[in-house]
């Protein structure tokens, strides 16, 4: 009888994620055929799709059932769970801070551009760094644009943009609010008819139900975040206490991922592979 392949996707709330993860689950890292990741909302559903295609070819190669528990929580959470050994390794949206790197060890699984994102009907085309600054501390309008959707503390995708845009204090007043990932501020922004809310995801996920804004003149597209003139980029990471220590099969997992179908399949879905580029 064919096995089915686990690819566990889980939304919890931070406090029941960890709970499950670390007293649920015996031996991350340990000889069985499972993989237990968490952190960044911006590569959730990537890493899922990862997941899936390298679970289904193992098993066909092996005949084993993989099963891989990924769950959300933000870059935050990733990172401290890959330094306490929670999990086999966190996926983090941001570049590792040199405190983190004292700890752990990372890859660069691809680079994923920040979309500044309105609704369709909105007539904005392009912002500057002046009015997204101006608009996410002060609450100025932009064009018809007098509301602004930002992501929560410890989100990657959030220290990019407002490393980049030199964002120190958050607006508060009316149509300002926070929220906990990349869907919920596009589904906002999608429903958003009369185009007055702007909002910031990772490029990978823009659809058509959004716009993306070009930054300062410059279209969003992986060539622009090639050759660096799309100022509005950052990595995805993954992250471990030790390469060495990681369990075989999250070896081959992560193999998988930089190597050249793990590395397409990222493109497919909008991201830039620095690999696949380089070569």
């Amino acid at each position: 009888m064919k096995k089915l392949t686990k690819v566990i996707m889980s939304g919890a709330a931070v406090a029941a994620l960890g709970a499950t993860m670390v007293f649920g689950l015996a031996g991350c890292g340990g000889d069985g055929l499972e993989i237990n990741i968490s952190g960044s909302t911006s590569m959730y559903e990537v890493m899922g799709l990862l997941a899936d295609r390298f679970a289904q070819e193992y098993e066909e190669a092996n005949g084993q059932t993989v099963t891989i528990n990924i769950g959300g929580g933000g870059s935050g959470v990733g990172i401290e769970d890959a330094q306490e050994g929670r999990m086999d390794f966190g996926m983090a949206s941001r570049v590792l801070d040199e405190d983190e790197l004292e700890t752990l060890e990372y890859q660069n699984i691809c680079i994923d551009g920040i979309a500044v994102v309105v609704n369709p009907n909105c007539e904005l085309t392009n912002v500057t760094q002046a009015e997204l600054k101006a608009l996410y501390e002060q609450g100025t309008a932009i064009g018809s644009v007098v509301a602004a959707l930002s992501r929560e503390e410890g989100s990657g995708t959030r220290d990019g943009f407002e490393d980049i845009v030199d964002i120190k204090t958050l607006y508060t007043g009316t149509g300002f609010s926070v929220h906990g990932s990349t869907d919920e501020v596009k589904t906002l922004i999608a429903d958003d008819d009369d185009g007055e809310m702007l909002g910031y995801i990772s490029l990978g996920a823009v659809d058509s139900s959004v716009k993306a804004l070009q930054y300062e003149g410059v279209e969003a597209n992986e060539a622009n975040i090639l050759n660096g003139t799309y100022e509005l980029s950052r990595p995805f990471v993954i992250c471990y206490q030790s390469y060495e220590g990681l369990s075989d099969i999250t070896k081959e997992f992560i193999e998988f991922i930089m190597g050249t179908e793990g590395q397409t399949l990222l493109e497919e879905e909008g991201y830039v592979s620095e690999v696949l580029n380089n070569n």
